[in-house]
């Protein structure tokens, strides 16, 4: 598959479209990867509550950081050109071991793992990573840092009780992960929240693989056809 280039409002469009297709019983199995040619922090809506939360987006705007939105929880994330994304659609039925937080995750991060051993990552693993935004226990980590952020969303099969589940990783692959951190930071502290996220919490996937080219996520991809 094609590595798509939509702009970031776009990239969230096709993934919740992935989703619908999923949910309207016209896909079981659907993934899409993805590289936004602009940049955004995207956040959950209830940001939007928050009263500092105007003056704190207006001034990502400035810096050419416009705000999106998205469906599931968590701190802010950046999206920019030097992070890829990947979701995975499916349908899951009720009863069975797919229906389980868990094992979504696994879905996703295991094969994941699987991938960076064979580029020659050896320590590649799922888990927490304290200190980094938007921090779950299934995060893909390089020697303990996070690599890959991961969330899930769950919907109901149109017309049954199957489930649709959509599980997404985003992965900084270049650029320093210092720069990113310091754009959800600035949106904390403009929005008057004490937490802060630390840049060597994260890393870039260029650090552990310099010759990474991404027409190598095909091999990635092959991972979710089983």
């Amino acid at each position: 598959m094609t590595l798509q280039r939509p702009t970031v409002e776009e990239g969230l469009l096709a993934e919740e479209a992935l989703l619908d297709m999923v949910c309207q019983g016209e896909l079981s199995l659907g993934w899409l990867a993805w590289s936004p040619r602009d940049r955004g922090l995207v956040m959950p809506r209830r940001h939007e509550r928050l009263a500092d939360f105007p003056e704190a987006r207006a001034r990502l705007v400035e810096r050419g950081w416009p705000v999106r939105f998205r469906a599931t929880g968590g701190t802010p994330v950046p999206q920019s050109p030097q992070v890829i994304n990947v979701a995975l659609a499916q349908r899951c039925r009720v009863g069975g071991s797919a229906a389980h937080l868990e094992w979504g995750y696994h879905r996703l991060g295991d094969p994941w793992c699987d991938w960076l051993g064979h580029l020659g990552v050896a320590d590649a693993d799922l888990g927490p990573v304290a200190g980094s935004y938007c921090d779950g226990r299934f995060n893909v980590r390089i020697t303990g840092r996070k690599l890959v952020g991961t969330a899930q969303r769950w919907r109901r099969v149109r017309g049954c009780r199957d489930m649709a589940l959509l599980v997404h990783g985003a992965m900084q692959v270049e650029g320093d992960p210092a720069e990113l951190v310091a754009v959800v930071n600035d949106f904390q502290a403009g929005i008057g929240d004490p937490m802060r996220f630390r840049a060597e919490r994260h890393i870039a996937l260029r650090e552990a693989i310099p010759g990474f080219q991404p027409e190598t996520l095909d091999t990635l991809l092959a991972r979710y056809r089983g």
